[in-house]
């Protein structure tokens, strides 16, 4: 079918369900994106709609980046921090309701080697954080180790702040902190943050399991996790001891109360039972992966499920990775089975500490060891975007800013949600093969100067 120059194409769609056939898995690759930081940590999005991407590297720099990846200056750089060994800026959040209130949450460990909450707003410069701002929200006694720090912070859906911290570092977690309840080292916290100019700048949530900031506790260093942004469900990356390491997951409406077994065990395996492990066995909630450690060494770096609008091979999968090894776990959670199928794949640099998203959806990966930071990319067919407002060849129009190419192939699709009330200008020849997709959003307009040809 073909149709004319300069004619209009209104598709009312309702739903949209882009089957994966003929992919079991998706293949990925890494492609470099921002090179040349200094020991960069994490990769962080304000969700203001600005599609900006913030940096944080362990010395306390935060650097921001406009959506094409061009430095656009320091947004903050942190004083009173310790930045050796696994000590350093760790994670950074932005507040749910940032584009309006201005306030951000850093964690890091401070000049006694301590763990830290910070807020800060920023300034009346929208790329540059108001320094004298800063807050001390929570301080955590750390001082004996300077590892296991944990080291993320997210918002969940209902607008809590949350803060993953190690069991207090050394080996075997001697003072069995990550057991005990009354102790905020080996643990999910769970904080109601505020907007007061005075202290407390949180209050502890009713329905926090154990009336004080543990939300989840049983964890030994869980350096990196998140939340699936479709199903809110978290999942956990935590450094094992000596044996194993491992990758845990709990439904969103499940995560309250959680022990996910440390120091009574290490990954499937007993640990140390002598002291604090008298729950029943179904008591603890036991990895839904784990791996032996490699030799030399092993530790895992949590991901992210993938929910963004290119790679239809990806989609809903789970991706993380060994720092050492450079091995990338790929995880696919089937909700009416409640299974996973995991696979694996080896790629290059290794020394991965984060993997997260932009604010479009798509997912990088962070590398300490290169100070690079790497958008992922997946084989199979893709998904493109039209987002903004005029002319089709214009990259700025689609949320990947990839042009579809002139002959989208079998599998693929173009999907045309111009902003607001603006169009899509087809302004060029664009032949739609058997078996690939063009889809027009509900109200949305598609404007032809050029040829559309769907096969």
């Amino acid at each position: 079918m073909h149709l004319m120059k300069k004619s209009w194409l209104l598709v009312s769609i309702i739903s949209l369900l882009l089957i994966k056939a003929g992919y079991t898995q998706p293949v990925l690759s890494l492609t470099p994106v921002i090179t040349n930081l200094s020991a960069p940590m994490q990769l962080v999005n304000a969700g203001d709609g600005t599609n900006r991407i913030f940096i944080i590297q362990k010395d306390g720099a935060i650097l921001l980046y406009n959506k094409a990846y061009v430095l656009l200056g320091n947004f903050l750089t942190l004083t009173g921090i310790t930045s050796t060994g696994e000590r350093g800026l760790l994670s950074m959040a932005f507040h749910p309701d940032y584009a309006n209130n201005g306030f951000f949450y850093v964690y890091y460990t401070n000049s006694n080697g301590d763990l830290e909450l910070a807020r800060y707003k920023v300034s009346n410069n929208a790329n540059q954080a108001d320094a004298s701002s800063k807050v001390v929200v929570i301080t955590i006694p750390h001082s004996i180790n300077s590892n296991h720090n944990g080291g993320t912070l997210r918002f969940g859906s209902e607008g809590y702040l949350y803060l993953s911290t190690g069991d207090g570092g050394g080996g075997g977690d001697v003072p069995n902190n990550a057991q005990n309840t009354n102790i905020l080292l080996g643990k999910i916290l769970r904080l109601a943050v505020n907007t007061s100019v005075t202290p407390p700048y949180y209050n502890i949530p009713s329905d926090n399991p154990f009336a004080n900031e543990v939300f989840a506790y049983g964890l030994r260093n869980p350096f990196r996790w998140n939340f699936d942004n479709l199903t809110h469900d978290i999942w956990i990356g935590d450094v094992g001891q000596d044996s194993f390491e491992e990758i845990n997951f709990r439904k969103s409406d499940s995560i309250n109360g959680t022990n996910f077994g440390w120091r009574c065990f290490e990954g499937n395996n007993n640990f140390n039972l002598t002291v604090g492990c008298s729950a029943p066995i179904n008591k603890y909630t036991f990895p839904i992966y784990s791996y032996p450690t490699q030799n030399p060494a092993a530790a895992i770096t949590g991901g992210s499920v993938y929910r963004g609008d290119t790679y239809i091979g990806m989609y809903g999968y789970y991706i993380s990775a060994d720092f050492y090894s450079g091995t990338f776990y790929k995880i696919l959670y089937n909700s009416v089975l409640h299974t996973f199928t995991t696979t694996t794949q080896l790629l290059t640099p290794a020394g991965i500490a984060d993997f997260d998203q932009a604010e479009d959806g798509e997912l990088y990966a962070v590398s300490l060891n290169t100070g690079t930071i790497y958008r992922l990319i997946s084989n199979g067919p893709i998904r493109y975007t039209f987002t903004g407002n005029g002319n089709w060849d214009l990259a700025d129009n689609w949320s990947n800013g990839s042009i579809p190419p002139s002959t989208l192939s079998a599998g693929s699709a173009i999907i045309i949600n111009p902003a607001g009330n603006g169009e899509c200008l087809l302004n060029v020849q664009q032949i739609i093969a058997s078996g690939a997709s063009i889809i027009v959003k509900e109200n949305k307009k598609l404007k032809m100067t050029g040829n559309l040809s769907i096969q």
